[in-house]
C-alpha cells in the first residue's frame, strides 16, 4: 500500500456577482474569491475498508477584498453524502485553510466524488465551490493465506498438503476448503470446518492421482467469513512438476528374544515415490503358510513395522512374504530367516561337592536354570533306597525362583548303606511356563568325594572304583578284601613268631 499522497489538479471558480443575494444562492460575493487550490489522497490507492483521508486546500486570493468565511465542507459520492466538515473557519484575504475529512470505500473499484464548500463574504453574501475527486479502491488484501506443497518428490500418486494460515487477530469461521486440478483426481476434495482461531495454521492433507508424469496445476480454493460476517474467498495456485511412478520396497527381519519368549520382527519401507496399499504378510514354512497379518498402507518414504508370535512359528527356516498394491498392480516382497523356539526354563544339578559329617554325607552343589525362561518353585530332596537314607538336617531344599541362566546353591545330607553305593538318586521339581516338572538324577559318588550328576533314577548301576561306601556311611568299603588281608597279616605274623621260637629252642640245646 503505497503511502504518498497524490495532488489533484487545481479547479478555478468563476466567481459571478449579483444584487441582493439571499443565503445559499451558489454564487460568490465580489468582494471574495474564494477556491480549492488542490486536493490529496491518503492512502493513494486505498483497501476496501480501509481509512482514506482527503485533504483539501481551500484559499482566498489576495485579490480578495475581504474575508470569507466558510460554514460546511462535504465529501459526496452521487448524492450520498460520505463525510461533512461544519464551519471548519475564517480564510482573510490571502489565507488558505487545510481541511481533512476521513471515510472509507465497502466495495472495491473506481470511485468518482465531488468535494463541497459552502461559504459567506464579509457583506453576507453566500458562495458554494465544487471540486472533483477520483479514488481508486483495491480489494483489501486477505489476513487468511493459503499454501500448498507436497512432503516428498511429486509423484502420480501423492499427499498434498494444504496450509491454511489465518494471519487476523480475530477468528474465522464457516472454512470450506477445496482442492483441485485440470489433470488430477483428488479424493475427498472438498472439506469444511467450522473456525480457525486469529494466529493459527490448520495443515489439510489430500491425496491426489495425477494422470501421468510431466507438470500439473493445482488450485486450492478456501471460502470463509470474517468477524463482520462477510462472506470472503482466496485462492493459491501451484504448479507440480510429477516424476514417473516407481515402486520399490525392500522387506527386512530379525528374530528377537525378550522377556522370555521369541518373535520375528518384519518391517517394510517404502523407498519408491508411490504409495504401498492393501498390504499383507505372510509366514510361510516348508511349504505351507503358519501365520499372516492385515498391514496399514506404506506411505512413501516410510516404514511399516510387523510382529508374529512364537506360538505361531515353527523351528527352522520361515519365509516372510509381504504383497502390496501399487501403481495399478500386485507385488510382493520376501525375505528368510532361521527361527529358533524359546527353550523352557530347566533345573541342571552342577558343581556337587561331597564331604563327610557325622554318620552321613553332605552333598552342596548349584541348582542351575540352563533354559531361557525363568522356573519357579523349584525342590531338590533325596529320594530314599536301600542304600540311601534321606537325613536331617537338609533331606530337602526349596531353590525357589531361578531366572533364565542363573543358579542358586543347595546343600542335602543322607546316610549310605552296604558295600556298593556308587550313586545317591535326587528329585528336582520345579513350574516352568506354567506346567510342573519333576525328574529323579543319579549323582554319582567320587573318591574324591565330589560328585557329578548322572542319568536319571533306574539307570543300570555301574561298578565304580573301589574304596568309599557304607563304613560310617562315606564312601564303598570292601569287606572281603579287608578281611583277607587281615588273615595274610595274622598267618605271616604267626609263621615268624614260631619261627623265631624255634631258633631260641635250639640255642637253649648248644
Amino acid at each position: 500500500m503505497s503511502e504518498r499522497s497524490s495532488p489533484v489538479a487545481l479547479a478555478l471558480v468563476v466567481v459571478l456577482t449579483t444584487s441582493a443575494v439571499s443565503l445559499g444562492a451558489g454564487v460568490v460575493a465580489a468582494d471574495s474569491q474564494v477556491v480549492v487550490q488542490s486536493v490529496t489522497v491518503d492512502p493513494s490507492s486505498p483497501r476496501v475498508g480501509e481509512d482514506v483521508t482527503v485533504t483539501a486546500t481551500i484559499r482566498n486570493f489576495e485579490s480578495s477584498t475581504a474575508a470569507a468565511r466558510i460554514n460546511q465542507v462535504s465529501l459526496r459520492e452521487g448524492g450520498r453524502t460520505l463525510v461533512t466538515a461544519d464551519s471548519p473557519g475564517t480564510l482573510g484575504v490571502g489565507g488558505t485553510l487545510e481541511l481533512p475529512l476521513t471515510t472509507d470505500f465497502r466495495t472495491s473499484g473506481r470511485k468518482d466524488l465531488t468535494l463541497y464548500v459552502y461559504g459567506q463574504s464579509a457583506d453576507g453574501r453566500v458562495f458554494n465551490v465544487k471540486y472533483p475527486v477520483s479514488v481508486s479502491v483495491n480489494e483489501r488484501d486477505s489476513d487468511v493465506q493459503l499454501s500448498l506443497e507436497t512432503p516428498t518428490d511429486p509423484s502420480t500418486e501423492s499427499r498434498v498438503n494444504v496450509t491454511v494460515a489465518n494471519g487476523a487477530p480475530t477468528n474465522i469461521s464457516n472454512l470450506k476448503l477445496t482442492l483441485s486440478g485440470p489433470n488430477a483426481t483428488v479424493d475427498d476434495a472438498r472439506r469444511v470446518n467450522a473456525s480457525l482461531s486469529g494466529g493459527r495454521e490448520r495443515v489439510v492433507e489430500y491425496d491426489v492421482t495425477f494422470d501421468g508424469p510431466g507438470t500439473h496445476p493445482l488450485t486450492a480454493t478456501l471460502g470463509y467469513r470474517d468477524q463482520d460476517g462477510d462472506r470472503r474467498t482466496v485462492s493459491e495456485s501451484r504448479t507440480f512438476d510429477v516424476d514417473p511412478p516407481t515402486v520399490d520396497a525392500e522387506l527386512d527381519a530379525e528374530v528377537v528374544r525378550e522377556n522370555g519368549t521369541a518373535r520375528i520382527d518384519a518391517s517394510l519401507t517404502n523407498f519408491g515415490n508411490v504409495p504401498l496399499e492393501e498390504v499383507r504378510l505372510h509366514a510361510e514354512s516348508g511349504g505351507e503358510t503358519v501365520a499372516r497379518e492385515l498391514v496399514g498402507d506404506v506411505r512413501i518414504e516410510s516404514t511399516r513395522e510387523m510382529s508374529i508370535g512364537e506360538s505361531s512359528l515353527p523351528a527352522g527356516p520361515v519365509t516372510l512374504r509381504a504383497s502390496y498394491e501399487a501403481n495399478g498392480g500386485r507385488h510382493e516382497t520376501t525375505t528368510t530367516v532361521d527361527f529358533s523356539p524359546t527353550t523352557d526354563g530347566n533345573i541342571t544339578l552342577t558343581g556337587i561337592e561331597v564331604s563327610p559329617t557325622g554318620g552321613s554325607i553332605r552333598l552342596a552343589g548349584s541348582a542351575s536354570n540352563t533354559g531361557e525362561t525363568a522356573v519357579t518353585g523349584a525342590v531338590v530332596s533325596v529320594v530314599g533306597t536301600e542304600r540311601v537314607t534321606p537325613v536331617s538336617p537338609a533331606k530337602d531344599y526349596f531353590v525357589g525362583n531361578v531366572p533364565a541362566g542363573e543358579f542358586t546353591s543347595f546343600e542335602l545330607t543322607a546316610r549310605l548303606a552296604g558295600n556298593r553305593t556308587d550313586t545317591v538318586p535326587i528329585r528336582i521339581s520345579y513350574i516352568a511356563d506354567g506346567e510342573q516338572h519333576s525328574r529323579v538324577v543319579e549323582v554319582a559318588l567320587t573318591d574324591t568325594g565330589g560328585a557329578s550328576a548322572g542319568a536319571p533314577s533306574g539307570a543300570p548301576e555301574r561298578d565304580g572304583p573301589p574304596g568309599g561306601g557304607g563304613f560310617l556311611g562315606v564312601g564303598r568299603i570292601d569287606v572281603v578284601g579287608i578281611l583277607l588281608r587281615l588273615a595274610a597279616v595274622v598267618v605271616v605274623g604267626g609263621g615268624l613268631l614260631y619261627w623265631w621260637n624255634r631258633r631260641g629252642d635250639g640255642d637253649d640245646d648248644v
